[in-house]
């Protein structure tokens, strides 16, 4: 006896638009992959020329002359990586290491350069430090982030005030300016901090409300939007009609549903509801809204579509379900019932026409298309037998 879940992977569904695996990468990636390059394509000429002015002073910077060209070969293969679609988590990771690698390095050399102005070979090393944290708190976690940036931060200050005390020359009052710059970088990485902190708690919060919306409007079963989330949808039809936009509306309810239940169980049953939502799906336009309005029944929301426009899109749906056999239950039919937004009318006035329509659709023989016209609607709160056009054909 085959499990429930195999029995879907059993069920061919069509090929819908939202099952299309897309090639392109996820927005978010996407962005950051077009923000990384366009950092690439600015910091590779800025290291090249402040690289290329080394070779005109008297005492070139070693850190510059040795290490620049390596920034280079590395920011070129990260162009290449990411220009070909590579995995953009490799090139943060080798970029960070390297830069790490590099602002250490800087730092260390301050320490190893004998006389020379601890200031002006470490003031830069900050704010590379201050772009190597963002980085950092873009690719990891924010305590992680803030973890990596303390440690290099911590560094990058001992480096200097070591080489300092070893000189003798590690007075406070002395060396002001590095106190300074070295604070203020202190500062900036903590606001990084707050701010990427605040980020992740909003993230969360926000992911943790359209996680509530999500299952109040979606029905479980078949993914589909609820009977709550379809009201809006008909109210957009309804805010139309002043404009002169007509709108329709389409009731759909599966035939013989209690028998498929009855024979085959609620699980067979389950499966039709999840197979009918997925032919649903496949048959309708970008802009058209179908949801579960609740038990066998489906309702679809057809915006700018006339009276014509909608009864054509009854039909192609109602020779699918006809056309399209779901094992085991076979051939599952449905009746349809549409109606066309008119002047006065609101959601439980629209709703209802489509209703009678479709009823008239089941006493008629069931797997067919009725179309409710506007004398189908009598004082609110009463419905007088409704003038109906009929289509399709019932199947034994």
């Amino acid at each position: 006896m085959t499990t429930r879940s195999e029995r879907r992977q059993n069920l061919r569904l069509p090929a819908l638009p939202e099952q299309a695996q897309d090639a392109a990468a996820p927005w978010s990636e996407l962005l950051r992959r077009r923000v990384y390059l366009a950092a690439l394509a600015f910091g590779i000429p800025v290291l090249l020329m402040v690289w290329a002015l080394q070779f005109g002073q008297s005492k070139p910077d070693l850190y510059i002359l040795y290490a620049h060209p390596l920034l280079m070969i590395m920011c070129i293969w990260a162009v290449g990586w990411l220009l070909r679609g590579r995995p953009l988590r490799v090139a943060e990771q080798v970029v960070f290491i390297c830069n790490v690698f590099a602002v250490l390095a800087q730092s260390l050399m301050t320490a190893l350069t004998p006389g020379a102005a601890v200031l002006d070979l470490s003031s830069s090393t900050y704010w590379m430090l201050v772009a190597l944290s963002i980085l950092a708190f873009l690719m990891f976690g924010t305590r992680r982030a803030g973890v990596l940036a303390a440690i290099n931060y911590l560094l990058c200050v001992a480096f200097p005030w070591a080489a300092l005390l070893l000189r003798g020359e590690g007075s406070l009052s002395a060396n002001t300016s590095l106190l300074r710059v070295q604070l203020t970088c202190g500062a900036i990485l903590v606001l990084l901090f707050g701010l990427a902190w605040y980020r992740a708690r909003f993230l969360q919060e926000r992911s943790e409300r359209l996680t509530l919306y999500h299952l109040a409007h979606t029905d479980p079963l078949t993914g589909l939007p609820n009977r709550r989330a379809l009201y809006p949808a008909v109210d957009d039809l309804l805010v139309a009609i002043p404009q002169g936009t007509s709108g329709s509306v389409i009731l759909l309810d599966l035939d013989h549903f209690k028998r498929i239940n009855d024979t085959y169980g609620h699980n067979i049953g389950d499966d039709v509801l999840i197979y009918t939502a997925a032919l649903l799906r496949s048959a309708l336009r970008d802009g058209d809204t179908v949801g579960r309005w609740g038990g066998e029944e489906f309702l679809i929301t057809l915006p700018d579509t006339d009276t014509i426009g909608a009864t054509k899109v009854a039909e192609r749906v109602r020779r699918l379900m006809q056309n399209t056999p779901q094992p085991p239950a076979g051939q599952v039919t449905a009746s349809l019932g549409v109606a066309t937004c008119e002047p006065g009318d609101d959601l439980r006035v629209l709703t209802a026409r489509a209703d009678a329509a479709m009823y008239e659709a089941k006493q008629l023989g069931r797997n067919r298309v009725v179309v409710a016209q506007r004398s189908a609607l009598a004082e609110p709160g009463t419905l007088s037998p409704p003038t109906l056009t009929l289509w399709g054909e019932e199947v034994g």
